[in-house]
């Protein structure tokens, strides 16, 4: 096995449960143990966190289909930030009397959709950070179960996995234990990596929908 991954694999499981808070630092409320990522976990947007006009409450925001589709454009974050707030602002120079009505109703159907689609990221990260629990408590497993056969054998040398001159005998029991290891740490490395960007998108999520609000806002005068 590369002595390297073993390591650095090693590492990264300690790293990755060092991380996951038990508690919220500074909020003094507890999160869910399994949440894989960094940032404090904070599982709705508070409409007052974002918005300080009108009140939403009750606004029937989907029966508009051209505010409906207006506001599929502008949470979609493929759309840059800047066009979405440039077409709000087009949007709110078409408007009339029913002008704070309008714009009110649009905020609506943003957080509606925006809170909605961050929710489900987090209850996917939420999956994940299960997943990835279960796994590293399976590593921990397998590396005590590698350190038992070890002292079981005097304490020889790890074997090489990726050696193969010289005479081949049959792999005692912490070969195999090694193999088993060699493969979860990299799935676990993998997984530690890739989940880096998923652990963004909320935070993502909630400054555009801060943005598009305070835009709103500004042309509700």
């Amino acid at each position: 096995m590369d002595r390297s991954l073993l390591a650095g694999g090693l590492a990264v499981l300690t790293l990755a449960f060092a991380i996951q808070p038990g508690l919220a630092q500074g909020a003094g409320k507890k999160v869910n143990s399994d949440w894989p990522c960094q940032q404090i976990l904070v599982r709705t947007i508070s409409v007052p966190a974002v918005w300080t006009g009108p009140g939403i409450e009750g606004i029937d925001w989907q029966s508009d289909s051209k505010l409906v589709d207006l506001t599929d454009k502008l949470a979609a974050r493929r759309l840059p930030l800047e066009q979405a707030q440039q077409q709000i602002t087009d949007f709110a120079k078409t408007l009339g009397a029913d002008k704070t009505s309008k714009l009110t109703a649009l905020f609506a159907g943003l957080y509606h959709k925006l809170n909605n689609e961050r929710t489900q990221i987090i209850d996917g990260l939420d999956r994940f950070g299960q997943k990835q629990k279960d796994l590293g408590d399976r590593l921990r497993e397998e590396t005590a179960a590698l350190h038992e056969a070890q002292d079981k054998a005097g304490g020889a040398p790890l074997p090489d996995l990726k050696d193969k001159s010289g005479p081949q005998t049959a792999p005692g029991p912490e070969a195999s234990i090694l193999e088993k290891l060699q493969w979860d740490l990299r799935i676990f490395q993998d997984r530690h990596n890739a989940v880096t960007f998923a652990c963004e998108s909320p935070v993502l999520i909630e400054q555009r929908l801060f943005a598009l609000a305070r835009t709103i806002q500004e042309n509700l005068n």
